[in-house]
């Protein structure tokens, strides 16, 4: 419903879509890999590697401002 609500208001427009689709098989590998990895590795080593992911992540972002 909320991206109904925001495609009405303008919102969502074919730029916004584009870089959806184009970030699409990213997320996607992203995704079968975390359920990959769950199965086989314990819950703490699970979360240390997602904790990194994030902290990589972030340290990325900050590097793409400068």
């Amino acid at each position: 419903m909320c991206l109904v609500a925001f495609g009405g208001v303008g919102l969502v427009t074919p730029e916004a879509l584009r870089l959806f689709l184009l970030g699409l098989p990213a997320l996607v590998a992203g995704t079968l890999l975390g359920w990959a990895l769950y199965g086989k590795l314990n819950e703490p080593s699970f979360r240390k590697v997602v904790l990194a992911l994030l902290l990589l992540s972030g340290v990325t972002l900050l590097a793409m401002q400068w």
